[in-house]
């Protein structure tokens, strides 16, 4: 579902929604990248070697001075994606889901109530979630698809 890219790439070659877990607490930074997962990280980790912190995940880095991995073991990528609405939505989701798990690091005022949003977490927080391993999204038994 979303995959709109040749599967001949690599996970890290197409764009869509990201995590990034840092190391040191667990806590995640969630984003959106039009451009590959690999392209995005390596800004990111621009931002943090230049100390420019106008970027939310650069900036936690610098003033918590935690530990950065490397990309193929703090960088989830959630949802395989072109730019657009759908892109949004998506990215949406997953920063409210970890908000109310409490363990993001996005910027909370951009975080709006949504009632499906809120309905979804409710039943299943973890909803969503790929394995990391198979790049395979979580799809729920069918008996829980005729309850949502």
């Amino acid at each position: 579902m979303g995959n709109h890219h040749p599967p001949h790439k690599s996970k890290y070659e197409k764009s869509g929604i990201y995590q990034i877990t840092y190391p040191t607490c667990n806590m995640k930074y969630t984003g959106q990248t039009d451009w590959s997962f690999n392209t995005r990280f390596r800004e990111h980790m621009r931002d943090f070697k230049k100390g420019y912190n106008k970027i939310r995940f650069a900036q936690n880095l610098l003033e918590n001075r935690h530990a950065i991995g490397n990309m193929n073991d703090i960088m989830d990528t959630l949802f395989f994606t072109n730019k657009g609405r759908l892109m949004d939505a998506v990215e949406s989701f997953y920063i409210f889901r970890e908000t109310k798990l409490d363990n993001q690091l996005n910027d909370k005022l951009t975080v709006k109530h949504n009632i499906i949003f809120e309905t979804i977490v409710r039943e299943d927080p973890h909803r969503g979630i790929y394995d990391t391993c198979s790049t395979q999204q979580h799809i729920p038994p069918q008996s829980d698809l005729s309850a949502t």
